[in-house]
């Protein structure tokens, strides 16, 4: 028996529950009617499965150029520097924009973020929530 199909009437389709996918469909929805469709569950996206952080120079001590210049010489070459600029760049408020969307990050005690300090950085810029950053930024995204 073949089940009956539901016709749905969407103006942008997303496919994928990633980060990606569900932070356009967030931004799009505040003009558009949008529909996500995902290959299993709602969560099961590889944003779920990340554990470390994301890089954006927020401290004080830091600055967009030297996080420009430490992905540069950590990409050997091989990086698009106008592509570097633009991520880096805007990483800050990429920040703050899933903040907004709930995403609970790991804070200090004075209530900053707690930013950590991997291979390839001279500064610390890795904000996280625990060691399931990818976790909790799908939980907020869903929700």
């Amino acid at each position: 028996m073949t089940p009956k199909s539901e016709v749905i009437e969407t103006d942008i389709l997303v496919a994928g529950s990633g980060i990606a996918g569900l932070s356009f469909a967030l931004r799009a929805g505040a003009y558009a009617r949008v529909f996500v469709v995902t290959k299993k569950e709602l969560v099961d996206a590889n944003t779920n499965y990340a554990q470390g952080g994301i890089a954006a120079a927020l401290a004080m001590a830091d600055s967009p150029q030297n996080h420009i210049r430490d992905t540069l010489l950590c990409g050997d070459g091989l990086s698009n520097e106008s592509v570097v600029r633009r991520v880096v760049t805007d990483a800050p408020n990429f920040i703050r924009e899933l903040e907004e969307w709930g995403v609970r990050f790991t804070r200090g005690r004075g209530g900053s973020l707690d930013l950590g300090l991997e291979g390839g950085h001279s500064a610390r810029r890795i904000v996280h929530a625990q060691d399931f950053t990818g976790k909790e930024i799908e939980r907020a995204l869903v929700k």
